[in-house]
């Protein structure tokens, strides 16, 4: 039998809940599975053969480390080796973010109602409140283009607003999510020319109405997209994909390509990355319209328990719900949000932009 790693696995990202922090380093248990009564090295120590799998404790020291294991063969025979790059995030161990999806009616309403202020807008008041009191940082995924109210696309969103956006560019941030609400799905089986098309013309329009790119890190509409489309947004400079990360009947769920094996990956330590496309995706850890406030918390609860070695947490709601001429209308929409927010806030973690958390980090100088 050959050498596996059982956990962590290559392209996993690991904060430091997932270990014991000792100074710029974090302790881990890395258990690789292979044929008992053997000789094993895991990063040239000796390896425990316990509970049906080698383990020894490493010590991460770096945004990327290269996790090895050998059997070590006294007749001279060549040794079984194995490799796994794994990433030790360590800056973003208790953090939080909040995103939102389907955002364009806001601002259609901006441009039409030509306030002195995009907080005037009732939407982005819950925000900018949430913001005001925890700090909360915010990414709104945006459509290009929506049939409501007569119609609207980015290209006629008013630009008055742009000293505004890049005052508050340092906790709202505007990411893509697509061309337009339907069909569900639309980068399943798509070509890599028309993800580009979609993210440029969205991308060209943010820069020119709110003076800033768009944020490096999204959820692509359903958490949709084949490898084609994945290579495309790869290229615009998009590093992160968040998903649901779930497995209903055998299959993924908003959770793009991925098998359910490597939605498995992503689950135990949060964030997981294909390295074959350089690309890393995360989990959301509560859709804060599928559950009431008490649900909210209740479900964040269980995935603290369902997940123990993850460290951030990124909590996501969509924009329609909080109009009241939709036909799913939630009135409590602003307690969904503030439930999601204070769970977070109460259990310790602080606000950071995903894109941050899975970015490189330089250690703290001894």
């Amino acid at each position: 039998m050959s050498l596996r790693f059982i956990t962590p696995v290559d392209g996993q990202f690991l904060t430091d809940t997932a270990g014991i922090r000792c100074g710029n380093t974090l302790a881990v248990d890395v258990a690789v599975e292979g044929a008992p009564d053997r000789k094993v090295f895991i990063c040239n120590r000796p390896a425990e053969y316990k509970d049906g799998a080698y383990h020894a404790i490493v010590e991460l020291d770096g945004y990327r480390n290269t996790l090895e294991a050998c059997v070590f063969c006294e007749d001279g025979a060549d040794d079984d080796c194995v490799t796994a790059g794994v990433y030790w995030i360590p800056e973003a161990t208790k953090k939080f973010a909040l995103s939102v999806d389907d955002n364009v009616w806001w601002l259609q309403d901006l441009t039409r109602n030509q306030y002195a202020s995009i907080f005037d807008n009732p939407y982005l008041r819950v925000y900018k409140d949430a913001h005001d009191k925890y700090g909360v940082k915010v990414r709104f995924n945006l459509f290009y283009a929506t049939n409501r109210a007569g119609g609207f696309n980015l290209s006629q969103m008013t630009d008055r607003y742009k000293t505004e956006f890049l005052k508050n560019h340092n906790w709202l941030h505007l990411a893509f999510h697509s061309d337009f609400e339907f069909p569900a799905y639309p980068y399943s089986q798509t070509t890599y020319q028309k993800l580009k098309y979609d993210y440029e013309r969205i991308n060209s329009e943010v820069k020119r109405f709110a003076g800033f790119e768009l944020e490096p890190c999204t959820t692509i509409h359903f958490g949709s997209g084949n490898r084609q489309a994945v290579r495309a947004i790869r290229a615009r400079g998009v590093h992160t994909l968040m998903g649901y990360m779930e497995v209903k009947d055998g299959r993924s769920f908003v959770s793009y390509y991925l098998s359910p094996e490597e939605v498995a990956k992503v689950n135990e330590y949060g964030f997981w990355k294909d390295h074959r496309e350089d690309m890393i995706y995360g989990r959301i850890d509560c859709v804060l319209n599928l559950y009431q406030p008490d649900g909210i918390v209740q479900h964040l609860d269980e995935c603290c328990k369902r997940f123990p070695k993850k460290g951030y947490v990124e909590i996501m709601i969509h924009e329609q719900y909080f109009y009241d001429d939709y036909v799913a209308y939630m009135p409590n929409y602003r307690e969904r949000v503030f439930a999601g927010v204070e769970w977070c806030v109460n259990h310790g973690y602080t606000p950071m932009f995903t894109c941050e958390a899975t970015a490189p980090w330089i250690p703290a100088a001894e």
